[in-house]
């Protein structure tokens, strides 16, 4: 029985990734335009030529002063590397605008990092950073920042300054509150601010209009405002692992919406309104204590996954039988009596279920 129920696990969470086809780690995309040097000594010889320097996974432990010699450098990769501090004058890399530092042991970035004023995408996380310079807000020309796995405790209030900035990623730090002026990020398109310690929905991420991405999975809030509906262009939005107890009437009105993230949120029901999701794609909301479901749900033309794993469900409206598209259907532990299994199969007959 034990093998049975790991085995039906394994296969649940390989269909559910599967069905997200969501990235661990970044894309990140070699541009062959840039001439590219892979051993230091090599590119010190003639540095100004040198655009691309890759010195990925090369066991470095420090870096020379002289890596400012090049001086038409754009790309850097110091990736997988045993890292703790960067140069004093590492800001002098004036025409940077790729910077790849994940995977050493950073704890902290020197002063002359915000005269990178070129750079439009760090990847500096799974290090070991505890803040970010106070005029980090200073890097205008940022539009990527990822700096996820770190322990950072505070945002500081000059990187609501970056005015190009699409996507911030510092989920997984120990941030405990957001800067106050998120607002001023008109360009903003993806927030990652999940696994931290944050106890309030940010009122600012209100006026973050063009976001497309919203992840605030494994955060301390227990209320999301109705205000999200002004969120109107929101395709993905992930509330997992808080205690919300209670969801938004109106979050029908996010016409845009194709994933809905609500694992272990101490869920009790579902509103009415959750019909109104169009561009739904995929609903997760296992482990709850959802009792009924409304029959609504049928309304949702799109939808492709459902997983209601453990709750406390014993039917499922006659109304999912117009989930013409649903491929996969997870409704393991719960109360659902033979009949009612029996039932569900007729009116799915097309659809993968897990009882």
């Amino acid at each position: 029985m034990i093998f049975k129920m790991t085995y039906k696990v394994i296969i649940f969470f390989i269909l559910l990734l599967t069905l997200r086809a969501q990235d661990l780690s970044p894309r990140i995309e070699d541009d062959k335009s840039l001439n590219e040097y892979k051993d230091l000594s090599t590119a010190l010889k003639d540095p100004l030529q040198v655009e691309f320097l890759n010195l990925s996974k090369s066991k470095l432990k420090s870096l020379p002063p002289s890596i400012t010699s090049f001086k038409n450098l754009k790309k850097l990769d110091l990736s997988h590397n045993e890292l703790k501090e960067l140069p004093s004058n590492f800001g002098e890399l004036k025409n940077l605008e790729v910077l790849y530092i994940y995977n050493n042991q950073l704890a902290s970035l020197p002063n002359s990092f915000v005269g990178l004023t070129n750079l439009k995408e760090i990847f500096i996380y799974r290090n070991k950073l505890k803040s970010l310079p106070a005029n980090f807000g200073e890097l205008k020309n940022l539009q990527r920042f990822y700096a996820f796995h770190n322990v950072i405790t505070a945002l500081p209030e000059s990187i609501c300054d970056l005015p190009n900035i699409k996507v911030l990623d510092v989920h997984k730090n120990e941030l405990n509150a957001v800067p106050k002026n998120l607002n001023k990020m008109k360009s903003l398109r993806e927030l990652y601010l999940n696994i931290n310690k944050i106890p309030e929905f940010p009122s600012d991420i209100f006026q973050l209009t063009g976001l497309v991405v919203l992840d605030l999975s494994y955060n301390k809030l227990t209320i999301i405002p109705d205000s999200i509906i002004i969120l109107k262009k929101l395709e993905k939005l992930d509330l997992s692992y808080n205690h919300l107890a209670v969801f938004p009437e109106k979050i029908g009105e996010l016409k845009y919406l194709r994933d809905l993230g609500l694992y272990n949120c101490d869920l009790v029901t579902l509103p009415e309104s959750i019909g109104g999701l169009d561009s739904l794609h995929i609903l997760t909301a296992p482990f709850n204590k959802l009792k009924i479901i409304p029959p609504t749900i049928g309304d949702l033309n799109m939808l492709e996954g459902i997983d209601f794993t453990r709750n406390e469900l014993s039917s499922l409206p006659e109304t999912i039988a117009k989930l013409n598209n649903l491929k996969k259907l997870y409704i393991n532990q719960n109360y659902f009596s033979d009949v009612e299994k029996e039932k569900i199969r007729m009116l799915l007959p097309k659809t993968l279920i897990s009882f």
